[in-house]
């Protein structure tokens, strides 16, 4: 749900501003109305932002090095092996003479250096693969023989092409024989050359092959220098990431506290020569008594009112336990704006469902659900919300796994063990249920089901959402359109899947259909014309019929991505039985072991990717457009300490 938010205007005399400021930041309860317009022309509070953009950087590169990092300052030398695994603290005592505002450059000069020293090791080690068609060779012997008045040439060509005349026109010594060509040196002496009165070169239509200034053995040293030089940087930013990351967050609020400063700045106005100071911002109506109890100790004149239609007022959500581990996913999109409803609450149970519909696996959700119990207590505080939703979407795919019969790629319902004799019939699959959905899948209906579900349900919302901005009347149309969506699955769906109808649900059928088809024909634009009304209902009528169908249709997704995840899995233990019914036992053993490990975790990795794309493509696609989502919001951020 979305807090409500009030109002407060304040007026301050300039000698009490600054003190009453700090205050105000001590309580952390107001977000303060932006300037955007004297925000956008400050080039301080530019250049900090630019700075807070620098270390969020820098912090998420140390973070690659050490995800699991602690936050929060190091007060103490003392706890500083629980925020990294230090052999000693030579690398801390470097950190401690760097200051909080250099830190950021001197890992970035680090870094960078990192990235130069693997290029060069690259580029050597191309330098260094040029000798190795030709073998080893002294340099100095080719400088004796040059000096002695013979030129030595090396030459590369394509076996095919290789001419046996040339021999006849020089002495050609043979190297090696490397990929499909052959590498070979000739040997020109030029004074048995010149007395021939021949003083040009044989010309060999061959590719002449030319050395690295350096030697080999001086490339094989750079190599060796670099290597130790790279593993030094590493083996550097390895001891100092967690220290590092502690202090750059530490500075980073610091900085923040600046720009919260210069925006407060430029949202104050001044009146009366400058000496009356105007703030206006939004509060949490759960903190209005803390914020009076500040305000009544103070000499400032303030006013507290609601909100306005037209006022951009910024969002703080509450959700419960459960919802709460589904805002990141709603985060992904965008923040509700103030006046429609915060939709995480009502998307995370289909999620839920639509992911273990995903994976199909009960074998593969107990794997997850393990991971992330064993897991969340050895994670940093602001991961663990992770794990716990983790937990939840694998004890949803249990749930399918269990329904379906589905356990690590084996058909439960296929198999001959006889402690499943009982329950076999009652696993949701084609064998069982079929001839009720004329021999096809019944989860492919299941999941059609849940898609109209989740739509009608987002409908629903829409029409709260409507009542709620604008009044009930209208939501007249939009309340239509679910009346009668629900009239025509129930009239002409249930007879469908066996179920009669009495003759008064037919009669109460149609005339709930009349009256929806009037809201909507007559009330989808209150305002307007009865002409406009139908038009537009026409068209209304359109997108729904088109639309409707489309949105539908995409729920297939759930049961084709579950559908396949099962078979890989099947196709992995079928693999690993036929592909070693050969082998005697124990070889037979470890290498259906590798390849069920190996299979399983593809398919598991594969099939998670599928499990969070698509039910985040139908909850911000399907479900938010249905339930009439505009998003925009912007978030609750109240002028606050932020360093201790």
């Amino acid at each position: 749900m979305i807090i409500p938010m009030k109002k407060l205007s304040l007026l301050i005399f300039y000698q009490d501003y600054q003190s009453f400021l700090e205050k105000l930041r001590d309580i952390g309860v107001v977000h303060v109305h932006e300037n955007k317009e004297r925000a956008a022309k400050d080039e301080l509070l530019h250049s900090k932002l630019l700075v807070i953009k620098q270390l969020n950087g820098m912090i998420q590169r140390l973070h690659y090095i050490q995800p699991q990092a602690q936050t929060g300052y190091p007060d103490k030398l003392d706890n500083v092996d629980k925020l990294n695994n230090l052999d000693n603290l030579n690398s801390l005592d470097n950190l401690d003479n760097i200051p909080d505002e250099q830190l950021e450059a001197h890992l970035q000069e680090k870094f960078q250096r990192q990235e130069q020293v693997t290029q060069q090791l690259s580029l050597v080690q191309k330098d260094i693969s040029i000798f190795e068609p030709w073998g080893d060779f002294s340099r100095d012997l080719l400088t004796s023989l040059e000096t002695a008045g013979c030129i030595v040439r090396f030459f590369s060509v394509p076996e095919q092409k290789f001419k046996s005349e040339w021999e006849e026109q020089v002495e050609i010594i043979p190297i090696s024989e490397h990929n499909g060509h052959r590498y070979f040196v000739t040997v020109t002496d030029v004074e048995a050359r010149q007395n021939t009165q021949t003083t040009s070169l044989p010309e060999i239509e061959a590719e002449q092959f030319y050395f690295p200034k350096r030697t080999k053995e001086e490339l094989l040293e750079l190599k060796r220098q670099l290597q130790q030089e790279h593993e030094e940087i590493t083996r550097y930013l390895d001891n100092v990431a967690a220290v590092g990351i502690a202090r750059l967050e530490h500075y980073r609020e610091a900085v923040s506290e600046i720009t919260d400063e210069l925006n407060v700045k430029d949202a104050a106005a001044t009146f009366v020569e400058e000496k009356i100071i105007a703030l206006e911002g939004w509060f949490p109506i759960t903190r209005e008594a803390d914020l009076k109890g500040l305000l009544a100790s103070e000499d400032v004149y303030y006013e507290i009112s609601n909100s306005k239609k037209e006022e951009d007022v910024p969002v703080l959500l509450k959700n419960g336990k459960f919802s709460k581990l589904f805002e990141p996913i709603g985060d992904m999109y965008d923040l509700p704006n103030y006046r429609e409803l915060d939709l995480t609450a009502f998307f995370a149970p289909f999620f839920m469902l639509f992911f273990g519909l995903c994976m199909g696996d009960g074998g593969y959700g107990l794997l997850i659900l393990l991971i992330c119990v064993l897991f969340k207590r050895k994670v940093p505080a602001a991961m663990q919300g992770y794990l716990k939703l983790g937990q939840f979407l694998g004890g949803a795919t249990i749930l399918v796994g269990i329904l379906t019969g589905s356990f690590f790629g084996i058909s439960l319902d296929a198999v001959t063990w006889p402690w499943l004799q009982g329950v076999k019939q009652y696993f949701i699959t084609q064998a069982n249920y079929g001839h009720y959905f004329s021999n096809y899948n019944p989860m492919m209906f299941v999941a059609f089901a849940f898609g109209a579900v989740q739509i009608l349900f987002a409908m629903c919302l829409n029409v709260a959402k409507i009542s709620k901005q604008h009044g009930f009347k209208y939501a007249l149309s939009e309340t239509g359109w679910v009346v009668l969506l629900v009239t025509l699955m129930l009239t002409y769906g249930l007879p469908y899947f066996g179920i009669p109808l009495s003759p008064v649900w037919t009669y109460i059928g149609y005339g709930l259909m009349s009256i929806s088809a009037a809201a909507i024909c007559f009330f989808n634009s209150p305002d307007k014309n009865i002409f406009v009304n139908i038009g537009m209902a026409l068209w209304g009528t359109y997108n729904m019929a088109t639309g409707l169908l489309g949105d539908i249709l995409s729920y297939v997704r759930l049961f084709a991505l579950g559908l396949t995840g099962s078979i890989l899995g099947s196709v992995f233990n079928m693999i690993a039985i036929d592909m070693t019914a050969s082998l005697p036992f124990v070889p037979r053993f470890v290498l259906m072991l590798l390849i069920l490990l190996v299979g399983h975790t593809l398919n598991l990795a594969i099939a998670m990717i599928g499990a969070f794309v698509h039910p985040m493509r139908l909850t911000f696609v399907e479900f938010y457009k249905n339930a009439g989502f505009e998003g925009l919001g912007k978030r609750y951020a109240p002028f606050r300490k932020r360093t201790v």
